[in-house]
């Protein structure tokens, strides 16, 4: 992203505040009383010069924490859900999340940031210093993200009951590309992009996603549950799906392009995801140049489309009944074979 003009840079300090006149940052599991207000202040102030740039009016709050875990099972979401919330421990390691809930009948966002790594906001002279700053940016763009789309679209998000499963996925997938391309391409230019964590988290999923794929059918073969083998393919490609998008949308804020990141486009080269990978970059883009304007959710569905699109190639197949009704045909292939005497041996990721 080029480097501000002067002008540029006293017309943004001098922007109006976006946040609440008052919002509550709670420090927990401090070593002391005094430093969780000192972080807290600093926190504070942090979000609400970011709301110059960012709208956080949707803002509930932020929770910086120690036992980051405890606070995010504690998080009063505002309605009855048997989910809870978790750290991402998988391909990386959860430090902050922007949940959604609901006050007073409203939606709202409530940053979650694990204290553990937010110490460096302390020393603007830190090394991680940059890190960190962009990734309160980060989750402040998740609050201005839900806010745009639930202004769009009224009553949606946690409070729409989806016809079937396959539904579900779809918007969870679609949510969760559009929701990590936004805020990754509106927090870019804050502090320091870990871009070349972006590219690797996204090359390591794109190198074992088919075999976990292969994996969970295989022992499919064996338990023969549509509900979880359904939910454990599309949660491989959503998370393919989904770092492909922190990638693409980090690059677009930063005014860059794929054909720029050498392993990216090494990676891709003849790859099966290639065209995906293609169509994935051009539906996020078109959702985004109508950003917050969007008078239709037809253009979120190219994102679903893909992701079904990407279960009928990696063997799930949707099929219809005269009825009208789906039915899942999951056919036998060379990669998805029981071994002989009827057990399977999983691959290796």
């Amino acid at each position: 992203m080029d480097e501000l003009t002067m002008s540029e840079t006293v017309e943004q300090a001098t922007r109006p505040t976006t946040t609440p006149d008052s919002f509550v940052v709670n420090a927990r599991a401090f070593d002391s009383e005094d430093r969780a207000r000192q972080v807290g202040a600093l926190l504070g102030t942090c979000v609400r010069e970011l709301s110059r740039q960012l709208d956080l009016s949707r803002l509930d709050g932020v929770t910086v924490a120690y036992d980051y875990a405890q606070a995010l099972l504690d998080l009063d979401r505002g309605y009855e859900t048997t989910f809870r919330l978790k750290a991402s421990d998988t391909h990386v390691v959860g430090i902050a999340m922007t949940p959604s809930v609901i006050r007073d009948g409203t939606l709202k966002s409530h940053i979650v940031l694990n204290a553990e790594y937010i110490a460096p906001l302390e020393d603007v002279k830190h090394e991680h210093f940059g890190f960190v700053l962009h990734t309160i940016a980060h989750e402040c763009a998740h609050v201005e993200v839900t806010y745009k789309f639930d202004t769009a679209f009224p009553g949606v998000l946690l409070r729409t009951a989806h016809a079937n499963a396959r539904i579900g996925y779809r918007w969870q997938t679609i949510l969760a590309c559009w929701d990590e391309y936004a805020a990754t391409m509106l927090s870019a230019g804050f502090g320091t992009a870990p871009t070349e964590n972006y590219e690797d988290t996204f090359l390591k999923c794109l190198r074992e996603t088919r075999q976990q794929v292969n994996n969970h059918i295989m022992a499919y073969r064996i338990h023969r549950s549509i509900d979880q083998i359904l939910g454990e393919i599309y949660v491989a490609y959503e998370n393919l799906m989904k770092f492909a998008a922190y990638h693409l949308g980090n690059l677009r804020g930063l005014g860059r392009n794929v054909s720029e990141m050498a392993r990216t486009t090494e990676a891709l080269e003849g790859h099966w995801f290639a065209p995906y990978f293609t169509r994935l970059e051009n539906a996020l883009k078109e959702i985004a140049k109508d950003y917050g304007k969007w008078t239709d959710k037809a253009v979120f569905e190219s994102v679903g489309d893909l992701v079904d699109d990407l279960l009928a190639q990696g063997g799930i197949h949707y099929c219809c009944r005269p009825d009208g009704s789906l039915y899942i045909n999951i056919p036998f292939t060379s990669e998805t074979m029981p071994n002989e005497g009827g057990t399977t041996r999983l691959g290796t990721t």
